[in-house]
């Protein structure tokens, strides 16, 4: 669709060749107009004073989302739209780049890993099956360490079948990740074996080789079946479980490392872990676990698609020849 600048500059000749992109340019915008349904806010509570956002767009599943509209309306062919939130330290109320949001598909350009897909167990919404989680020792960004033969990973030790009883969604609009409480104690312990502490949600000082040497939390999620690949090796494939559970080697897994789940505070100049143990049962995914992902809601298939990405859409945009969708 339309772009803060055109992914290509086409003169005339080109913009009548069969070659021509629609959407390359923002004066195809009107290829994606559409009749939207949309809420007004009439009452301020004051509860999202401090945030900068000033609406929300609803993205489930629903008549009434944003991109359900458009297909409804046959402006996208296929009921599917990616997120891909890249990691700002600071924002800024007069904008600050956080990354691209692509309707009716995903964009491959922007993946570093191939795209591997979880099963979406919820209708709506967009829910995962949680099977294990484990902390890294030494971080690391990537799901897949920088030296196998070196990784140390520990399993916090909550069984499949505890977890196979939570609802789990993956939600944008929650900013932080939420997970059962009944758990704080067992991820504490792994947590003070490896860093020397326990862990809690107060603010920490940090120097920058202190953050990178934090665990990396480690989520195995179940495969979507018929989407397996099994010509990808699943112990050197980035976001694959075969280095961790060789049991279920085409489970996903989604690293969230210090550097997303850490919130620098630049009024403080100090740290604060946002991920929260403090659910009765379930919990939430949130916007954090998604950074430096593309993150595919393909309702089509019912299922979600994980791929490792910097999200770098002005990179994008400036200078990659690279066309290459799906």
């Amino acid at each position: 669709g339309p772009h803060d600048g055109a992914l290509i500059h086409l003169d005339e000749a080109e913009a009548v060749s069969e070659e021509k992109h629609i959407g390359d340019s923002p004066q195809d915008a009107y290829v994606f107009e559409l009749n939207m349904s949309f809420g007004c806010q009439y009452r301020i509570t004051g509860l999202f004073k401090t945030q900068l956002a000033t609406g929300i767009m609803g993205m489930e599943d629903s008549p009434k989302s944003f991109w359900k509209q458009m297909y409804n309306q046959g402006v996208i062919d296929e009921k599917r739209f990616s997120l891909c939130f890249s990691r700002q330290p600071t924002a800024s109320r007069e904008g600050t780049e956080a990354g691209a949001m692509t309707i009716g598909g995903t964009d491959t350009r922007f993946h570093s890993t191939p795209m591997l897909y979880a099963r979406n167990v919820q209708s709506t919404s967009y829910g995962i099956r949680l099977k294990a989680i484990y902390l890294r020792k030494n971080g690391g960004e990537s799901a897949l360490p920088d030296n196998a033969e070196e990784q140390v990973v520990h399993n916090i030790g909550v069984g499949e079948s505890t977890m196979a009883n939570w609802r789990i969604i993956v939600d944008s609009g929650t900013t932080d990740t939420y997970l059962p409480s009944s758990i704080h104690s067992q991820f504490s312990n792994v947590w003070k074996e490896i860093t020397g502490h326990a862990f809690n949600n107060s603010p920490m000082n940090l120097s920058p080789e202190e953050l990178l040497a934090l665990p990396t939390v480690l989520f195995q999620v179940e495969a979507h079946q018929p989407s397996i690949d099994e010509e990808l090796d699943p112990e050197t494939t980035p976001g694959l479980s075969g280095l961790v559970d060789a049991h279920n080697p085409h489970d996903i897994l989604i690293a969230m490392p210090a550097s997303h789940y850490m919130e620098w505070s630049e009024k403080s100049d100090m740290y604060t872990p946002r991920i929260y143990m403090s659910e009765r049962s379930g919990g939430v995914l949130g916007a954090n676990t998604m950074q430096g992902h593309d993150v595919h809601f393909d309702s089509e298939n019912n299922r979600i698609g994980w791929a490792e990405s910097d999200c770098d859409y002005m990179g994008l945009i400036s200078g990659v020849a690279d066309t290459d969708r799906s």
